[in-house]
């Protein structure tokens, strides 16, 4: 029988890869709408890489590529995280200095 940490990095990893179809879906439809929300396309590509490489990590620990998973993706994660949070934020004050207050 195999330990349960097999399973919950199975579970895990088919969980990542199905929460990054929702922001796969809404980069696709912002394209399709020409809505001219690069922004948001940036932002958006940046999280589904993230979530990418967090299910890549949890399948590569089911194979028992610990190595891998641990030395390479965990911080790889965490370099596209960072990014995408500084990417969200200097979004989000470009925004804040569009806004005219009356």
């Amino acid at each position: 029988m195999l330990p349960p940490q097999y399973y919950y990095n199975l579970i895990q990893s088919v969980a990542y890869f199905i929460a990054a179809m929702v922001p796969v879906y809404f980069v696709l439809k912002s394209r399709k709408n020409n809505d001219d929300r690069k922004s948001f396309e940036n932002i958006s590509l940046l999280f589904v890489g993230f979530i990418q490489i967090q299910g890549v990590y949890h399948l590569f620990s089911v194979f028992g590529f610990k190595l891998l998973a641990k030395g390479f993706l965990e911080p790889l994660s965490i370099v596209v995280l960072l990014l995408f949070g500084l990417t969200y934020l200097r979004h989000t004050k470009n925004e804040r200095k569009s806004y005219k207050f009356i």
